[in-house]
């Protein structure tokens, strides 16, 4: 393959940008989607969650999957076979009435996501600026998310799920058009980066655990927000307001991180970014009101945007071909899909919302304490390598 590649041209960063948001069309709606399967569908709540376990579980799959196939295959035949998958998948969701059957669609539907998203991350995380450029992305999907939230009550009104799913499958065959603006493969990279530091492989599969149990903790709230919101107060319209403004409120968390990586460093955003995700959490079991919520969803967005992009390239960095980003997005997305799961057999237990919200909360400490442990090992290895 050629080195001519620049992926640091501006149309190879949109390009990684617009196609992880094509990704991510239906997750970052989650919220309003499972709450659309108990109104649209019928389904029960825990039905509702393992709806969207099913979708996310193709997902984890497929960015499994990519983390081979990409060692060896060029991106960009890979890239194109995922965004078929994907709009086939949304399109046949749109015609489906059957519960089992679209579970099975829905599947397929997400091991098409996984694949887009896991190159995407990828291309983003070969740039010279992973941070800002990772951020970038979380500012544009958070923007479509805050408004595909908010009208989603009035969309499920006109076009019902169907229709929704349709606008999906257009929107990702669009996303071919980028094909030829990303990389062929890993070697369109020409330097590694000046700030990474070769750890041993057992600190690597512990990073890539502590992303594992992050993203669980995320997955868990995630799927579920909708829904918690509903059992404080059951109107659609307000609590698709409340994540609006949630959603609109995270966009500073990522901009933090695009514009100021280089003065925040990186233990400050991910002590408050991730144990403050968990405060928040904690503020809806304390006192689980209307403005509570409002306010805990907000935070909750912020600081999981704010914490993201310096966790991704806090473990990127710990090996210095680059190449964590794949294996540590396969585990970003397991622990996401997982999430709807283990919601769901919370719930199916009885647990009710309080104890999906303790285990998020407990979820987040933890991964943060892995995290802390491999961070401070790459510090110490970094110190080594330029004594």
């Amino acid at each position: 393959m050629s080195n001519a590649f620049d992926v640091n041209s501006k149309s190879a960063i949109v390009s990684a940008i617009i196609l992880g948001t094509i990704g991510v069309l239906s997750f970052i709606v989650q919220p309003g989607l499972v709450q659309g399967f108990v109104t649209e569908l019928g389904l029960n709540e825990v039905q509702a969650n393992n709806l969207a376990f099913a979708e996310m579980v193709g997902v984890a799959i497929a960015a499994m999957v990519i983390t081979f196939l990409s060692r060896t295959m060029n991106w960009r035949h890979l890239l194109v076979a995922a965004l078929i998958i994907s709009a086939l998948g949304n399109l046949l969701s749109g015609f489906i009435t059957s519960n089992e059957t679209l579970k099975i669609v829905r599947f397929f539907a997400g091991l098409g996501e996984g694949g887009v998203i896991g190159l995407s991350f990828t291309f983003i995380g070969l740039s010279a600026k992973p941070e800002r450029n990772l951020a970038l992305y979380l500012a544009t999907l958070l923007s479509y998310g805050a408004i595909g939230l908010w009208v989603m009550p009035t969309a499920f009104a006109s076009i019902g799920l169907n229709g929704i799913f349709i606008i999906w499958a257009v929107l990702t065959t669009l996303a071919l058009m980028t094909v030829k603006h990303v990389p062929t493969g890993s070697d369109s990279r020409d330097e590694p980066s000046p700030t990474a530091a070769q750890l041993h492989i057992g600190f690597l599969a512990f990073a890539l655990l502590g992303i594992l149990i992050y993203n669980i903790a995320i997955g868990v709230a995630w799927a579920n927000l909708f829904l918690i919101g509903m059992s404080i107060k059951p109107d659609e319209q307000s609590i698709a307001n409340a994540l609006l403004l949630a959603q609109f409120i995270a966009i500073p968390g990522a901009l933090l991180a695009a514009f100021m990586s280089d003065k925040l460093g990186r233990w400050l955003p991910l002590v408050v970014g991730i144990l403050g995700g968990a405060v928040f959490i904690w503020l809806l079991m304390v006192k689980p009101s209307y403005s509570i919520f409002i306010m805990a969803a907000g935070g909750f967005n912020f600081m999981w945007n704010m914490a993201l992009p310096f966790i991704l390239a806090s473990v990127n960095d710990m090996d210095k071909k680059s190449r964590m980003v794949t294996p540590a997005v396969s585990m970003q997305m397991i622990g996401l899909g997982f999430g709807p799961f283990f919601a769901g057999l919370i719930l199916s237990e009885g647990g009710g919302f309080k104890a999906i919200e303790q285990f998020t909360a407990i979820l987040l400490v933890i991964s943060f304490a892995i995290l802390a442990i491999c961070i401070l090992a790459y510090q110490k290895k970094r110190r080594t390598d330029t004594a």
